[in-house]
């Protein structure tokens, strides 16, 4: 039996979509994949995307000037397509 995978662009496809869905438009503003990385969850194989999008910090109206930029990782299942989860993306200060 041959097991049709969802491609990494699918993937991404799907995690932009739920984020805008999710997020809404404003907050998705200038939306751009960062990273690509295989794994699982529980015992799912996903695809994990990170996606960033301008600082949508309400009380600096200059934050999407700053260039300053949120991150969020997305679990996309690789069966499926389906968005398994969506959480922030702390990135490492070295």
């Amino acid at each position: 039996m041959v097991r049709v995978m969802v491609t990494v662009p699918e993937a991404t496809r799907s995690a932009m979509a739920f984020a805008r869905a999710a997020l809404g438009e404003e907050r998705t503003k200038g939306l751009q994949l960062e990273e690509i990385e295989s794994g699982t969850e529980g015992s799912v194989d996903v695809w994990r995307i990170t996606l960033s999008m301008a600082d949508s910090d309400a009380l600096d109206p200059y934050a999407v000037l700053s260039g300053r930029r949120d991150y969020k990782a997305f679990a996309v299942a690789k069966e499926t397509g389906e968005v398994l989860s969506m959480k922030i993306r702390a990135l490492s200060q070295a």
